[in-house]
């Protein structure tokens, strides 16, 4: 016999000491639950169309006002018959605390 060998009967004792031993600390020792408490945040959402691109100045102004730039999108222009008739913007969404 190997010296790491656990017979079968000495292993399922230990298991059922085990589980007594747990269920008898559970009883005696009460864990309270866990309570998270979650803070939900409220944002401002603000989307806007930029003909071209945002300029410096534009985006400056946001950031002072706390906007945080969170999305943007280049709508290519809009061609009918050949011929450019709008679009080409860029079309960028801000968000700030509540």
């Amino acid at each position: 016999m190997s010296a790491q060998f656990v017979p079968r009967r000495t292993f399922v004792i230990a298991l059922f000491i085990a589980f007594g031993f747990g269920c008898v600390t559970e009883a005696v020792w009460q864990i309270p639950p866990a309570r998270a408490e979650v803070e939900v945040k409220r944002w401002d959402h603000w989307c806007v169309d930029f003909d071209g691109k945002p300029t410096n100045p534009d985006l400056k102004r946001a950031g002072e006002e706390g906007w945080e730039m969170v999305a943007l999108t280049h709508r290519p222009p809009v061609v009918s018959g050949g011929n450019s008739v709008g679009g080409g913007a860029m079309f960028v969404c801000f968000k700030r605390p509540h």
